[in-house]
């Protein structure tokens, strides 16, 4: 991409237009923003722009041998919230108005370099500007190690002086000394004062004089030092430039092998999963291969049939039976919004030929009216599914998917499914009041630069929202974060390591724990066949003693023609307790969050995931025969969300596992399967005994030994989502949305419709399963000491 440099002049701008050169960008020209002329100040007090040193700027055009365009610093920082939209006067708005020069005289410009490591405050901003403009961010120093980081600037011959310094332990006689000079002793620092190494908390700021992108290097022959405040511990002083000159670089010194040096694949602490995790693929791999050879069936399923072969599932009559009346919950607290598309009552029948385009849009109208109805906004949406039915139309989707959305769209997984037509498109949604959790406001990462931290989110969603102590993650496939491309030659086993390297790093970053406090995982898999190897890279991460329910399907197809995508929910950590009243007065007490000592505890308390398994045993035999079907269910509960997995599987000795096995031989016996299929008692009784598992799950949550429970057991549950094997109940389909509310009805009560069921079709469900059922329901607040001392 033709990119323009964002320059402050100091080290990190500058490493960051070397790595975007490493990486094969051009650099086409350079940005600065500095102080009006007439202030005559060496440095506003900006919380965007490091301006010291801007004397030294209008070299740096001859130093690159590039264009610099310059912008007066007219605003303040007006708009200083987590989030930032358009402000009048802010000096966020210089930026825009910079960049729209530079746009103007070079229009094939595509992205911008920023140098922000750790700044969640520049970095929203600079990506608000850039995608207001059309512009692509590139930040590849965002969340590197400090250390390692400066070390490599250093090594790699960026030669920046401190010219500010602001920090206990730094003097006057720092001033002017290289990075390079000063590592060890800013490394020292950190580890007595918790200065950041790279002048992130604004410890220090530097001028780079030098690095291997310049043509030509900067000297300085004379400078002043200015004390702006002597503080005894830690003192305020800058270096004024009073004499500066260009010296030309020799031909060996121009030499570009220094990009063979850049390091383009820096060490995180989520990248040791990786190594483990491709061999533990592979090896499984390699077991299902012989496996295949020799004849034998997997236990997890095989590749179900293509989409040119579910006729019966694909037709128009099996939609209008495949949609449920349970259409939304609505709580104090959490709240659902089940399967909706555009069609959705007789008066869409006119609308069978919308453009995909026109049906995204009123597919999203309709959640946006269930929203509305129960007093609710897209603001308060944590997260979404959305499935299509043909993963070609995903750019044209996004299009009319970002119109509905601000500056911080919902978390979502975006999935193939083989839909009842005519619907190309069906979304469902959670959400949670705002205020409805005491003093925790809703958070949420949406980073749009591109980095080797994580892919960026580009596309109309956010990686993660935090809200009610949970944090919702964006579905992650195995792109590689630099390039947003997948691996090449395709590989599952790769695809594996990254996208769960991806989801690793953006847990990191909002803190969560992900091997210990994963509520809820789905993996959705291209292929049935990866089944056994996604399992076990799963297994190799999570949490041995509690763990979480996981739920792996296969899908038509993923975006960008991934083969593997992770959809997980996992508990923060904390929880808002509510203190035990202490007088009459005082009904309610006072609510605070627990600590970490607490949340042990509440763990050791509380957190007992509960696993049940029924079995179907053969009408009017004899016993010792082996079930028809089992259902397994798995519950997770930490305050205020339960979720619960359950699912219907087929042993290998049952005499339903034939249809299994029919899955497994070519394609033209497809059909054959279909019209053998579940007969419609089979699927009821299947239906049956999954509620019934949820129905004890609910009982068990209910009075756990100690600490909060789903005491409403049915009237708290918020959401339900129902996957279906869409071959083996190719004859069902078009009533199992009528006949799962039936049973439904049984457990919430026929007039109450206070639960958002959504159903999908998927192409396999791992360890042969044919219907799988997830729940979300709200617990009760903790109550403090009562629970730390039950």
């Amino acid at each position: 991409m033709k990119v323009v440099g964002l320059i402050s002049g100091g080290k990190d701008s500058f490493y960051n237009l070397m790595q975007c050169v490493a990486n094969g960008h051009t650099v086409i020209a350079l940005g600065n923003l500095h102080p009006k002329p007439q202030d005559n100040k060496d440095e506003l007090d900006s919380y965007m722009y490091q301006t010291v040193g801007h004397d030294v700027i209008h070299l740096y055009k001859d130093c690159l041998e590039v264009p610099l365009y310059r912008q007066e610093i007219k605003g303040s920082p007006v708009e200083q919230g987590a989030d930032y939209v358009k402000t009048d006067q802010d000096e966020t708005e210089d930026l825009f108005d910079l960049l729209s020069t530079v746009k103007a005289a070079h229009p094939d410009l595509e992205a911008v370099s920023v140098g922000a490591i750790l700044s969640n405050y520049q970095r929203i901003r600079v990506e608000n500007v850039c995608s207001r403009l059309g512009l692509v961010a590139l930040a590849y120093l965002w969340q590197r190690d400090q250390e390692e980081l400066l070390n490599e600037m250093a090594q790699a011959g960026v030669n920046a002086v401190l010219v500010k310094i602001a920090a206990i332990g730094l003097k006057r006689q720092h001033l002017g000394q290289s990075i390079g000079d000063m590592f060890q002793y800013l490394c020292k620092m950190n580890q007595e004062y918790d200065l950041h190494i790279c002048g992130e908390g604004g410890e220090y700021e530097t001028i780079t004089l030098d690095c291997p992108l310049f043509k030509r290097r900067i000297v300085v022959e004379e400078s002043e030092v200015v004390i702006h405040s002597d503080d005894a511990f830690a003192q305020v002083a800058y270096l004024r430039f009073k004499k500066l000159q260009l010296e030309e670089k020799s031909e060996d010194e121009l030499d570009s092998c220094w990009m063979s040096d850049v390091n383009l694949d820096p060490v995180w602490e989520a990248d040791e999963l990786m190594l483990p995790i491709e061999e533990i693929v592979h090896a499984k791999q390699a077991t299902h291969k012989h496996n295949d050879n020799s004849g034998t069936v997997t236990t997890h399923g095989t590749v179900a049939a293509q989409e040119g072969h579910r006729r019966s599932s694909s037709s128009e009559g099996a939609f209008i039976g495949n949609v449920s009346k349970f259409l939304s919950h609505h709580s104090d607290v959490v709240c659902a919004v089940g399967g909706t598309t555009a069609f959705e009552d007789k008066s869409a029948k006119g609308s069978r030929h919308l453009s995909i385009a026109e049906e995204t849009v009123v597919c999203l109208q309709n959640v946006q009216d269930k929203l509305e109805k129960i007093g609710l906004s897209w603001t308060e949406v944590v997260f979404m599914q959305v499935f299509v039915s043909n993963m070609a139309d995903f750019g044209v989707v996004n299009g009319a998917y970002k119109g509905f959305f601000g500056i911080n769209p919902p978390p979502r997984a975006c999935v193939g499914a083989n839909l009842p037509k005519p619907c190309r498109i069906q979304v469902s949604c959670t959400a949670i009041r705002r205020g409805a959790i005491p003093n925790k406001t809703r958070q949420t990462l949406h980073v749009q630069g591109m980095s080797y931290w994580a892919p960026a989110n580009i596309g109309p969603y956010s990686q993660a929202t935090e809200q009610a102590y949970h944090s919702f993650i964006a579905g992650q496939i195995g792109m590689i974060p630099s390039t947003l491309d997948l691996p090449m030659p395709p590989s599952l086993a790769k695809e594996t390591a990254w996208s769960l390297r991806n989801l690793s790093q953006i847990t990191t970053v909002r803190q969560s724990d992900l091997a210990n406090r994963t509520a809820l995982c789905i993996v959705y898999v291209k292929s049935a066949d990866a089944f056994a190897a996604v399992i076990a890279a799963w297994e190799h991460i999570s949490n041995k003693k509690t763990p979480p329910p996981l739920l792996a399907i296969s899908v038509p197809s993923l975006p960008k023609g991934g083969q593997v995508e992770w959809q997980a929910l996992i508990h923060h950590g904390k929880v808002y307790a509510e203190k035990a009243p202490v007088s009459k007065e005082d009904q309610e007490g006072d609510g605070y969050e627990t600590d970490d000592d607490d949340m042990f505890e509440v763990e050791k308390r509380t957190l007992h995931p509960v696993i049940l398994s029924l079995s179907h045993e053969p009408p009017s035999t004899g016993t010792g025969l082996e079930a028809l079907w089992k259902t397994r269910t798995q519950s997770w509960f930490l305050s205020p969300l339960l979720t619960a997995l359950s699912v219907v599987q087929v042993p290998e000795t049952s005499s339903l596992s034939s249809l299994f096995s029919s899955l497994s031989v070519s394609d033209h016996k497809q059909e054959g399967v279909e019209q053998q299929g579940l007969n419609k008692g089979m699927v009821q009784d299947m239906l049956a005994m999954m509620i019934k598992a949820m129905d004890r799950i609910l009982q068990k949550h209910e009075q756990p030994a100690a600490g909060p429970g789903v005491e409403g057991g049915w009237t708290e549950v918020v959401g339900i989502s129902l996957y279906y094997h869409d071959t083996l109940l190719a004859q069902q389909a078009h009533q199992l949305g009528s006949v799962f509310d039936e049973l439904l009805s049984q457990y919430v009560g026929k007039s109450s419709l206070n639960v958002a069921v959504t159903l999908v079709p998927v192409q396999a469900i791992a360890d042969h399963g044919v219907l799988a059922l997830s729940l979300h329901a709200v617990g009760k607040t903790p109550t403090i000491p009562g629970l730390l001392q039950a």
